[in-house]
């Protein structure tokens, strides 16, 4: 792929995913009777919304979106994992309307492989579950029986899946997190990613190509294209290559202590290629467009918002959850 003509048509997306912003995206309640998108969030309301709406039923379950704030690459803001997992969940809860509420996101993840590079902030991961579960309890406490944590950031994935059966067990509400891109399925990417297709068809002839699949590639270039374009920049590879930045060592004491639970053995000479994967995905993301998000985003949407309702029903028949196998 040339320079100059990725550039003109990563700048074409670009641009159409900038005009096509302000029209927002419309879930199923919205069809039915006008529901402003920001609705669902629980801090958009006063305490007397909030309050009127569990006196009277309305609200059944919440959602909590995690995230993290740390690099993506060249060219995604900082907060593009809090920031997709945030609009996945407030489109789950616009088709559930008024049964969910989106509370309030975790903008903050364990993030500590990321920390050689600059503007990432990373918690420990029992300062990380720590905030969640304190959201967990509030929400709780004021009588939402059913939760589901929707993350954005893999960093997050093994912490919340090793807490969640604990403070299950703890506070006897229905209760369980979600990674949204466990909504994805390779197959189903293929046919219209072009980074997917590659995989599929055996043309990504290096590990670094093989590996930088969707952190700030094609695929979370794509959501924020359609979700929140503003969080895009556009770039060149000449301009990412004329950067000239190393993430394989030349590390100061501080960051490499970040990163040594991380290193493999005789690592960087081992094997693992953090230049180049970083690269990877900075040329993956010129296959990214407005279309493809809006696509990604509407199954990840579906599979959230699918989850939620089992949650819910299972939570008014008194039955367990997770279901039994």
């Amino acid at each position: 792929m040339s320079n100059s003509i990725s550039r003109r048509g990563w700048i074409a997306s670009l641009k159409a995913a900038l005009a096509g912003a302000c029209a927002g995206w419309a879930g199923t309640a919205q069809a039915q009777r006008y529901v402003h998108p920001r609705r669902v969030f629980l801090g958009e309301n006063t305490r007397k919304e909030f309050r009127e709406a569990l006196e009277q039923g309305r609200i059944q379950a919440a959602i909590i979106p995690t995230g993290s704030t740390e690099q993506h690459n060249e060219h995604l803001a900082l907060d593009c994992d809090a920031t997709c997992a945030t609009l996945i969940s407030q489109q789950a809860a616009l088709r559930l309307y008024p049964a969910v509420t989106v509370s309030t996101a975790c903008p903050l993840g364990y993030a500590p492989y990321h920390m050689a590079r600059k503007g990432t902030i990373t918690l420990r991961k029992e300062t990380f579950t720590a905030y969640v579960y304190d959201v967990i309890r509030s929400l709780t406490t004021h009588g939402i029986r059913t939760i589901l944590v929707v993350n954005g950031h893999n960093g997050n994935h093994a912490p919340l899946l090793e807490s969640i059966p604990a403070w299950r067990k703890e506070l006897g509400i229905t209760l369980d997190s979600e990674t949204y891109i466990s909504a994805y399925r390779d197959e189903e990417l293929a046919e219209f990613l072009t980074s997917y297709r590659l995989l599929k068809e055996g043309k990504l002839d290096t590990i670094a190509r093989r590996t930088a699949m969707s952190h700030a590639s094609e695929v979370e270039t794509s959501i924020l294209m359609a979700g929140h374009p503003e969080r895009v920049r556009p770039f060149t590879m000449d301009e990412y290559d004329r950067a000239a930045q190393n993430y394989e060592s030349g590390y100061s004491p501080a960051v490499a202590r970040y990163l040594e639970p991380f290193t493999k053995e005789g690592w960087p000479k081992g094997g693992n290629p953090e230049n180049a994967r970083d690269r990877a995905r900075q040329e993956r993301a010129l296959y990214a467009t407005k279309e493809k998000g809006e696509r990604l985003i509407e199954i990840a949407t579906r599979f959230i918002a699918g989850k939620v309702e089992k949650m819910i029903e299972a939570t008014a028949k008194g039955a367990p959850w997770p279901p039994a196998a």
